[in-house]
């Protein structure tokens, strides 16, 4: 696999036409396009066709599915038959509904469970109730995630880069996206807490990076992304080394 095609840019727009633009000046160095629920609630479904006429990407829709299980499946199935290459479940919602969701999707669709938001510290899993030895334990939390992802038959987890390494050693071979991550270079997080970088995550076991604003807010976005491309490479060579 192209070191392209395990970068992740995300669509975090409302319009179609503003999602072409971005998808003409980045498909020559982003290897999957990521649709979430503000494009995909504004536009629909014909917004991963238009994508596909503006590039061979392949299509995330990142909608995080969690709902009971028959209203997953059939989601999920219309998903699939859209095209969709990947597809995220939050395993909040369940084994049982994850695995109906897998066993739903076809035509090379991917599903991937996600563990803990990024955006999510100690203190608010606290809050919506979570053990207090779990909430102290992020990785801890996200391992229990990973194994439920594994039982229900997902293609990979989502997870932040700090316990990526873990899921790895433990789950060698699910499948990783890791977002929240940010070059050195680049500006502030804003609402994503636990963050690292392109070589961070990909030493770790990181197998997708997810990278938006780092590109989007860069003055020269091809080059920023054609930047971080040469990171991931670094890091891919030490890792097999």
């Amino acid at each position: 696999m192209e070191v392209k095609q395990r970068l992740i840019f995300p669509l975090d727009v409302s319009s179609l036409k503003e999602a072409q633009r971005w998808v003409r000046k980045l498909r020559d160095v982003v290897g999957v396009f990521k649709i979430g629920l503000e494009l995909f609630i504004a536009e629909g479904p014909k917004v991963l066709e238009a994508i596909r006429e503006e590039s061979e990407a392949d299509l995330f829709l990142d909608l995080k599915l969690h709902d009971i299980p028959v209203t997953m499946q059939r989601a999920a199935r219309k998903a699939s038959l859209l095209g969709v290459d990947i597809l995220t479940v939050h395993m909040f919602a369940g084994r049982q509904a994850v695995r109906k969701t897998v066993e739903a999707v076809e035509g090379g669709c991917k599903v991937f469970g996600v563990t803990i938001l990024t955006s999510h510290t100690r203190a608010d899993l606290m809050e919506i109730g979570y053990s207090p030895e779990l909430s102290r334990d992020l990785t801890e939390a996200v391992l229990r995630l990973t194994n439920l992802a594994y039982r229900a038959g997902c293609h990979g987890v989502v997870c932040s880069g700090k316990e990526v390494k873990v899921v790895k050693e433990a789950f060698r071979h699910l499948r990783t996206i890791v977002p929240g991550v940010r070059p050195q270079w680049a500006s502030d997080p804003q609402d994503q807490v636990r963050v690292t970088t392109p070589y961070e995550a990909i030493m770790a076991g990181a197998d997708y990076l997810v990278i938006g604003r780092p590109i989007r807010e860069a003055k020269d976005p091809v080059e920023a992304a054609s930047k971080i491309l040469e990171e991931m490479e670094q890091a891919f060579l030490a890792r097999e080394a």
